[in-house]
């Protein structure tokens, strides 16, 4: 157990003794007052002013008064968790108190998203949250155990991820998005693009429409697996998040034709998005925040938008994220995360019925 912890716990456990001797003392005295010496009930008054005094103190503290969980919906080490790492410590900086990040990894982040749900409104337990919980698990779950707008209470919008159109750098494969589509035009039905992640795939659907082709999605388990059929040339292309690429790119065995982000990727300032190209309208950024459950008191979720506002900026944060194939988001308050739901909600829905995607 954590030393503040211990020490929190003894001083409530000296609280209680207090009051409970002070009440009982109090409660002789009401039945036979000549029984209770004087000293003895001016000793009883004592304890019980300093116990109710120390809880009014106690709840009178400002958050945060003791260590923050940060549940993280993914195992531990992948790019997910290691961005949530990387802002838990500047939090922790900023905030004068450990954030303690906790995996509670599986069922599409549900798992993790209970641990929210049964907390208290008091900010000590947060959600490092992702659009799987908020925009795609509604669309996927005909029954959901939670509201993604009623249930939790925005926080902040931390960092967003790029998905890229990639081929492979060898001459008879795309060196273009235009050269791709001309491509999908001479051969339609005959394209394969590599896909794994849901958002990949309503990417991809979202291109087909814009550019008047069908290319065939062919699924992956893992972008592991797109990245080894790409560079083998089993598919022509790959929609998928461009963190895995970026060594392959800068080796020269891969092109990153475009990215799907409403602006430039930082950590690729030369790649055109989707939009610069022709494809209005398209911004596919895969986004992480912090939520907190329903109810989270106002100047809490101030304190805490302002701290990760704080934690993003920071120039080593910023480089470590664009390892990730990670960028601070645009705009962080709670504000721009309850509008990209909002969004989001109503984009992606009519995509997964169409494609048909469900789960039980």
């Amino acid at each position: 157990m954590a030393p503040g912890r211990d020490i929190s716990i003894m001083t409530t456990f000296r609280r209680s003794v207090m009051m409970i001797f002070g009440m009982s003392m109090l409660r002789r005295a009401a039945r036979d007052p000549h029984r209770i010496p004087s000293r003895r009930l001016l000793q009883a008054c004592f304890a019980l002013v300093c116990a109710l005094a120390g809880s009014a103190v106690s709840a009178a503290q400002p958050w945060p008064a003791r260590p923050v969980r940060l549940v993280v919906p993914f195992v531990a080490g992948g790019g997910a968790d290691v961005a949530a790492r990387m802002i838990a410590l500047k939090l922790q900086e900023r905030l004068g108190q450990p954030i303690v990040v906790e995996n509670k990894a599986g069922g599409n982040t549900l798992i993790g998203v209970q641990e929210i749900l049964r907390a208290p409104a008091d900010g000590y337990t947060l959600l490092w949250s992702i659009d799987q919980t908020f925009v795609l698990n509604p669309a996927l779950y005909q029954k959901l155990s939670y509201d993604p707008r009623k249930d939790f209470t925005p926080v902040a919008l931390a960092v967003t991820a790029p998905n890229a159109v990639v081929a492979r750098s060898q001459p008879k494969d795309p060196a273009s998005v235009a050269d791709l589509v001309e491509r999908g035009r001479l051969r339609q039905g005959e394209l394969n693009i590599g896909a794994s992640a849901i958002v990949s795939q309503i990417l991809l659907e979202m291109f087909n429409n814009a550019a008047g082709i069908h290319a065939n999605r062919v699924p992956f388990k893992g972008s592991a697996e797109v990245a080894q059929a790409l560079m083998a040339g089993s598919v022509d292309a790959a929609f998928d998040g461009i963190a895995p690429y970026v060594p392959f790119a800068k080796s020269g065995r891969a092109r990153i034709l475009a990215v799907s982000s409403a602006r430039r990727f930082s950590g690729l300032p030369d790649v055109p998005t989707l939009d610069e190209l022709g494809f209005k309208g398209i911004d596919m950024s895969v986004w992480f925040g912090i939520v907190g459950p329903a109810g989270l008191p106002a100047d809490v979720v101030q304190r805490l938008s302002d701290a990760v506002e704080w934690a993003v900026r920071q120039p080593d944060v910023v480089d470590k994220l664009l390892v990730f194939g990670f960028e601070p988001a645009a705009r962080t308050d709670p504000q721009a995360l309850k509008a990209r739901i909002d969004t989001d909600l109503e984009r992606y829905a009519p995509i997964v019925r169409k494609l048909g995607f469900k789960l039980d």
